[in-house]
């Protein structure tokens, strides 16, 4: 007996809908890929899914036979050679901050104490900033307003300069490097310093030979003066952190850095709100593994830090780290030494060797045990080679299940080289050119520390071949931000002291840190299985002397497959074009891809401030953004084009415009290509 054959309604609608339902690969070909797999080192083209995850790496023939073989559609990208690399992991910088000290009125390092209220009288708003009262400015050199001061035996200091020409309103003004600041009356008044006659926990007041205060503050003791100035409870604060953020992603995607591990977490000033807020507006161009600081004039109960704890592996945004100081910074005195500074230095008796934030190592070793045990990664800071014993002696009491590091390590005991490697502690370094610059080791030699050890000061190389894992970070803003200007110091290192090869150097920026950070599984080389976080270099830089490295450009990064940036406009059309508009300043009614999401403009008219300002948005809705100069141009993002859904830009549309442009939304979607098109 015969029996009918019933096709499911699904198999039907597949049959008839074709190829319409069929996976999207964006594939990019005749590429160089370095991978950092050391199981697949080189490559020629990657294939990434709708979700952004690379599904094929190896030659062209083979990712493209990929596609085909899985049926899918391909929207194939020509780099025309140009190199791939992981996107940079920069597990050392300080976001938020940058972006905030570039707000304030700047003061050039090499300004007098009796040129300060000139220059910041000729700032906007003579310096006020916030809604607080207080005039903040940044960039001075407290080192060497303390040289110039004491050799002039205290005639004049930034108090009595400060007080003189800004009597009745708060002053601070922030050094270069983040470790100490010059303030007024006023202001040690409203926090409390202008009677205190010891120093505050973790911080020290600079007096003068008659034990007066002199208006300068090293280490945490400038803390109070952010705290007042830039208060969590205040809404401007609020919203001048966010926008710091929002100016350090342009930079950080510029330079083709997809994770970052923020360590200013100064969590009293609102800085760790601006980056949960970024996520929930949707506009993050990064992963994040950041930092809480850690408060030495505070008790740890107080802090209430484990509350704070934010580890959900699939979050943009952790806050999974704790940054601890030991010490300070050799240049100031202030880091920790095994053996006497100079008497150059001219530190006070009982201070010849330094300070340390917790006082003592009991204090320390107690805060880092409470800490990891909570759940928290230790990250440390030290710069004194008895900071960095310390560091690891508190990692050694803590015994913690994660990954702990020390970053800095401008002097290591070589007694502590391979204890990096037997209680897997990461070596953090920051080698930018200033670090290794012959005059600052000189500094260090006549001045500082002597020449035996200036001679081993940033010990990377020392470190690496004593078997410790190693990562090169930036400490942006106080150093460069550039992976590529990183790569040409390291790698030329004077005294023969650089790091062996370029491989071993990108993987110290790439893999190493993901390690770190606890997302290896997702990013940090190229592999199947993990996201497209990319950095694309407009040439070979292995075919190059390691001198000109950092002459090579970042011309695209990808995040998680999506396109963040993109120098030359390898992935979109020209946004230049003809000044006369054939259609109206109308959105586009095509959808757009953002975050890997098909979205139209009345998604974006939801929250018209956050998301008219992500890249490409305003030129696809000119109308909701109220941008009428982008109503003659294309749009910027990729959108789903009628018919097959492919997610297209405006160059696809322009190499069959003829027909293309005719299709429903592509007009007022692409009107420059479209324009005069009929």
């Amino acid at each position: 007996m015969n029996k009918a054959i019933v096709l499911s309604p699904v198999i039907v609608l597949m049959h008839l809908l074709g190829n319409a339902w069929a996976d999207k690969y964006f594939v990019l070909g005749n590429t160089k890929v370095h991978t950092v797999d050391k199981s697949k080192p080189q490559a020629e083209a990657i294939a990434i899914d709708e979700n952004g995850v690379i599904v094929a790496v190896g030659s062209d023939a083979e990712v493209r036979n990929y596609v085909n073989q899985m049926n899918g559609e391909m929207d194939y990208t020509d780099l025309n050679g140009k190199l791939i690399l992981p996107g940079f992991q920069d597990s050392h910088i300080h976001a938020v901050e940058a972006g905030i000290y570039a707000d304030m009125c700047y003061v050039p390092e090499a300004t007098t104490l009796a040129n300060i209220p000139r220059v910041i009288r000729n700032c906007a708003n003579g310096g006020s900033f916030g809604d607080q009262g207080w005039i903040v400015a940044a960039g001075i050199d407290v080192g060497i307003l303390m040289e110039d001061m004491f050799y002039n035996f205290c005639q004049q200091t930034p108090l009595s300069v400060l007080d003189n020409h800004f009597p009745n309103t708060p002053v601070v003004i922030l050094d270069s490097l983040g470790h100490g600041a010059l303030a007024n009356s006023k202001a040690y008044e409203l926090v409390g310093y202008l009677n205190m006659a010891t120093d505050p926990p973790g911080g020290k007041l600079i007096r003068d030979y008659y034990n007066s205060h002199t208006g300068i503050v090293l280490e945490n003791a400038q803390q109070k003066f952010r705290d007042a100035a830039f208060p969590v409870s205040s809404r401007v604060n609020k919203e001048k952190a966010y926008k710091s953020l929002k100016n350090a992603l342009v930079q950080l995607k510029q330079n083709g850095i997809t994770t970052v591990s923020d360590a200013g977490g100064f969590w009293r000033q609102a800085q760790t709100e601006a980056w949960t807020r970024a996520e929930a507006d949707g506009i993050l161009t990064v992963r994040s593994s950041n930092a809480y600081y850690v408060y030495p004039d505070q008790s740890l109960e107080s802090q209430r830090l484990p509350e704070k704890l934010a580890n959900n592996p699939d979050s943009l945004v952790r806050f999974d780290h704790v940054k601890i100081y030991v010490d300070g910074i050799p240049s100031l005195g202030t880091a920790a030494l095994h053996e006497d500074y100079l008497p150059a230095m001219e530190l006070p008796q009982g201070e010849e060797r330094g300070f340390e934030y917790f006082g003592n190592a009991e204090t320390l070793n107690r805060v880092s045990k409470t800490l990891s045990d909570s759940g928290f990664q230790l990250f440390f800071h030290t710069c004194g080679d008895r900071a960095v014993t310390l560091a690891l002696d508190a990692i050694e009491h803590a015994n913690p299940t994660k990954q702990a590091r020390v970053t800095h390590n401008y002097l290591v005991s070589e007694n502590d080289y391979n204890r990096f490697k037997s209680l897997n502690v990461v070596a953090d370094f920051q080698l930018a050119p200033s670090s290794v610059d012959l005059s600052y080791q000189n500094f260090l030699a006549s001045t500082v520390v002597g020449s035996s050890r200036a001679a081993k000061v940033l010990p990377a190389l020392e470190l690496y071949n004593a078997g410790a894992s190693i990562t090169l970070s930036s400490d942006w803003d106080a150093d460069v931000l550039s992976p590529l200007v990183k790569m040409k110091t390291v790698l030329n290192r004077p005294g023969g002291r650089s790091l062996p090869n370029l491989e071993t150097v990108i993987e110290m920026m790439t893999l190493n840190p993901a390690k770190l950070l606890n997302h290896a599984d997702k990013t940090g080389s190229v592999e199947v299985g993990k996201y497209a976080d990319l950095a694309i270099l407009d040439r070979d830089i292995f075919q190059m002397p390691t001198s000109q490295i950092d002459s090579a450009k970042v011309v695209a990064t990808l995040f998680q497959g999506e396109v963040i940036y993109d120098l030359n406009n390898i992935f979109v059309s020209s946004p230049d074009g003809p000044d006369n508009p054939e259609d109206d300043c109308s959105d586009s009614i095509l959808q757009m891809r953002v975050w890997r999401k098909g979205r139209a403009c009345s998604w974006v008219r939801e929250n018209v401030n956050t998301r008219c300002a992500i890249r490409g948005i305003a030129s696809h809705c000119p109308f909701s953004c109220n941008k009428p100069d982008l109503c003659t141009k294309d749009s910027l993002r990729r959108f789903q084009f009628v018919g097959s859904a492919k997610w297209k830009g405006c160059a696809f549309v322009g190499r069959r415009a003829e027909k293309r442009c005719k299709k429903p939304g592509v007009r007022n979607t692409c009107r420059q290509t479209c324009q005069g098109v009929v």
